[in-house]
């Protein structure tokens, strides 16, 4: 049977034909979409920053440096930039001898020589941040990064603190105080040095301590000698205390009685002193009286006197013109007068007889007349 073959004629419509045509120009338009699609991709880059965190953009080709403080989302090109953040919370930086802590997998605590040679082992925590003023400084003299975790702050702290608590003897490390206060100067130090690199340290914690075997038996057993020497020189002065205790006791004692004796010694003083103001009071009213009655008296008697001498006075006036009247004929006129008055007033009984033969005459003579005629016998 012989093979035989049949055409059949062309059917297609005119838009498959136009479609056809056309296929070769979509696929390419297609790929290059794509290809835009995937660049941009590629390029495009989201970041968001937190408010714990400050972004930094580089522009790769200039080498710009852009801080965004501000926390949110930022979209970048990934092709001529890059973007980094920078963690602004406090962060710690342990070095210690335990190796699940730290930052380092082995020992990494502190080596100190102290100033009388002992080599003591210390435990150090040290809490910093960076400074969101100075973010443009960390990066210039950190880079981008970790480094200044390590170039600045691991670096200075491990320096500056076996400086500073090298100055410490080895008993000194016993004192938490002392420690305390090391620790602060060394805080004080770090921060001069990293403040103008954007970094501050906000605390030094010096932790446990530790020395070599051999030598913690020796300190443990000075320590234990130590010990006992305290505690004989507090049996000490809890005996001193006690003595103090009763010295001031029978001083307490002493002082009470003396001040019972003493208040009653205030007690008579106060009476006695009261007894003599009063005896005061009433000697001075006494002088007063007494005084006043003197005035009295002396008022009174001079009164008197005045009285007796205008008295004396007018009864001497009254003789001085009595005497004056019996000058001259006045008196002899008033010693007639009285003479009639006695002679008046007498009674005269009897017989009249006499024993003489011759006749008496009786006869007047003025006593004043005759002494005024009486010569002067010289």
């Amino acid at each position: 049977m012989a093979n035989t073959t049949h055409q059949f004629p062309n059917t297609k419509s005119p838009a498959q034909s136009l479609l056809e045509s056309f296929r070769g120009p979509l696929v390419l338009v297609l790929i290059a979409m794509i290809a835009v699609i995937v660049f941009l991709f590629q390029t495009v880059r989201v970041q968001r920053v937190s408010g714990t965190e400050v972004g930094i953009l580089v522009n790769n080709v200039t080498g710009d440096i852009t801080v965004i403080a501000e926390s949110g989302t930022n979209i970048y090109n990934g092709l001529l930039n890059s973007f980094h953040l920078l963690d602004m919370t406090v962060q710690r930086l342990e070095m210690v001898a335990q190796s699940n802590r730290g930052q380092r997998s082995g020992r990494d605590d502190l080596r100190i020589k102290t100033v009388d040679g002992s080599d003591v082992f210390l435990d150090l925590t040290i809490n910093y941040q960076l400074r969101r003023d100075m973010v443009e400084e960390v990066v210039t003299t950190s880079g981008l990064e970790d480094a200044y975790k390590y170039k600045w702050v691991r670096d200075y702290s491990r320096s500056v603190c076996r400086a500073v608590f090298g100055e410490m003897t080895t008993e000194e490390f016993y004192d938490a105080s002392v420690r305390n206060q090391k620790a602060q100067t060394a805080m004080v130090e770090l921060n001069t040095l990293l403040k103008p690199y954007g970094i501050e340290i906000s605390s030094v914690i010096a932790e446990k301590f530790s020395f070599h075997k051999e030598y913690e038996e020796r300190i443990r057993a000075k320590k234990l000698a130590d010990q006992e020497v305290e505690e004989q020189i507090s049996k000490a002065n809890a005996a001193r205390q006690n003595q103090i205790f009763r010295v001031v006791e029978a001083t307490k004692k002493k002082e009470v009685v003396l001040a019972s004796y003493a208040g009653e010694m205030e007690k008579l003083v106060v009476e006695a002193t009261a007894k003599a103001e009063q005896d005061v009071k009433q000697a001075e009213a006494y002088v007063i009286d007494t005084e006043l009655g003197a005035d009295a008296t002396f008022y009174q008697r001079d009164k008197n006197a005045q009285a007796i001498l205008v008295k004396a006075q007018a009864e001497g006036e009254a003789l001085t013109a009595m005497a004056q009247a019996y000058e001259g004929i006045g008196g002899f006129n008033l010693v007639k007068r009285a003479y009639a008055q006695k002679v008046g007033d007498m009674k005269i009984t009897g017989q009249p007889f006499t024993i003489e033969s011759k006749t008496e005459r009786l006869s007047y003579q003025d006593e004043a007349a005759v002494t005024k005629k009486k010569p002067s016998i010289k």
